[in-house]
């Protein structure tokens, strides 16, 4: 975890289960016979990001944890299902490619709401646009065949995917590698059981 300047990158995300990666390598792989050019997210990275912390002081780990502790232990598991497919910021000049999340209680945006609360005071700028529930598919790189792109996520804007309940949340390393980002787990939490 340490590096040489004492700093890592850092999120706080919600992980997918096996059934939910599955089901968006096949859309993925849909909307990648259009040729796009798109920087697609290989399916074992992709997760719900609650909050992004950026360039973080490895001292600074164990209060972020301390933190983190009765957000999520105070926290029910959450129902989820893969709804929708979309771009930020629009389907006109799309950047990002997402999955969207049906989230009927509104609860993982409660859940980012009291992140940025508790972490805030500690020098952890809070997200000025809303909280939105999504997994990004990919980044799209240029306009080289962004409108076949479009027209393909328009065919499957009201897919429906998986269900899946999430129960724990981790916070992570982003380790960037010239293969793309690299994750790995520095702590894991466990939401409250019923």
């Amino acid at each position: 975890m340490r590096t040489e300047t004492g700093k890592i990158r850092a999120f706080i995300a919600i992980e997918l289960p096996d059934a939910v990666k599955e089901f968006l390598e096949d859309i993925s792989s849909k909307l990648k016979q259009c040729r796009a050019d798109v920087n697609w997210v290989r399916p074992e990275r992709i997760h719900l990001t609650l909050k992004f912390l950026g360039s973080v002081s490895t001292d600074l780990i164990p209060i972020i944890q301390e933190r983190l502790l009765p957000v999520f232990s105070g926290q029910r598991p959450i129902s989820l299902q893969v709804a929708r497919l979309g771009a930020f910021p629009g389907l006109a000049r799309p950047r990002v490619i997402w999955a969207g999340l049906d989230d009927p209680d509104r609860s993982v945006g409660g859940l980012a709401s009291s992140l940025e609360q508790v972490l805030e005071p500690l020098g952890f700028k809070p997200e000025k646009r809303p909280f939105r529930s999504h997994l990004t598919l990919g980044r799209v790189r240029s306009n080289r065949n962004s409108g076949e792109l479009m027209e393909t996520v328009r065919q499957f804007m009201d897919i429906s995917g998986p269900s899946f309940v999430a129960d724990h949340a981790v916070l992570f390393e982003s380790v960037l590698k010239p293969s793309g980002a690299e994750y790995f787990a520095i702590s894991r939490f466990v939401f409250a059981q019923s």
